[in-house]
């Protein structure tokens, strides 16, 4: 049994969405199909369709009641810029749920900056951190994940690999590229440390599990208790 579910099922349905740039913000509706997957209450996970109609939402039934259902939208195109994406829903809260589908164009993007490539056999993850009590963006964080090729940081002058010493902008956004699935599950750890201040030593916290999918994107936002 999951510790986080309660009993009986659930829905969930919305509208799927094309992210449009580097914020992972701006976005307008993917006018093609897809299919949308979640964790079922059965064990099994459950599907519905996304025709491509702000007025035809998909709808999921028998869903997960979870604190953290990673969702999946996988394009009908197949080869398209619009790359699978996965990404975190608390679906123990919420019905009614915008999916997103990230760029590989995008993303390339990102990479081009700081001078690498992204791997499409890879999984790449889209991580926004927030503050679990006023749910702000978090600056001065730095972030881990063992098996990430690249950690890219957001920052005033677009973005930065990390040398060891980054820390999160006021966006408290974050890029870890070609990263590998740490066990089957494809869960993948990330370490939150606040970075020290000139006043202030630097502070664990917390650590946060990811899905990470080869081929696929993962998006969420992680709530940090500080």
């Amino acid at each position: 049994m999951n510790p986080d579910s309660d009993a009986g099922t659930g829905t969930l349905s919305g509208t799927v969405l094309q992210l449009t740039d580097d914020t992972f913000v701006h976005a307008t509706l993917y006018m093609n199909g897809a299919t949308v997957t979640a964790d079922g209450a059965s064990g099994s996970p459950v599907t519905a369709t996304w025709e491509g109609v702000a007025s035809e939402p998909y709808v999921l039934d028998g869903v997960a009641h979870l604190a953290t259902n990673w969702v999946s939208v996988k394009p009908s195109l197949v080869g398209g810029e619009l790359l699978p994406t996965y990404q975190a829903v608390q679906t123990k809260q919420v019905t009614n749920v915008d999916l997103a589908l990230v760029s590989s164009a995008v993303l390339d993007g990102i990479f081009n900056t700081v001078a690498s490539l992204r791997s499409p056999d890879s999984g790449q993850v889209v991580l926004f951190f927030r503050s679990a009590g006023t749910g702000a963006p978090l600056a001065g964080l730095h972030v881990t994940m063992a098996k990430a090729q690249a950690a890219i940081y957001a920052t005033t002058n677009g973005w930065a690999f990390d040398d060891g010493t980054a820390i999160t902008n006021k966006e408290g956004l974050i890029v870890f590229g070609n990263v590998e699935p740490a066990n089957s599950n494809g869960a993948q750890s990330v370490v939150v440390t606040r970075a020290a201040t000139a006043s202030t030593p630097a502070v664990a916290a917390g650590q946060f599990a990811v899905k990470v999918v080869q081929g696929a994107v993962t998006i969420a936002t992680v709530d940090v208790q500080l």
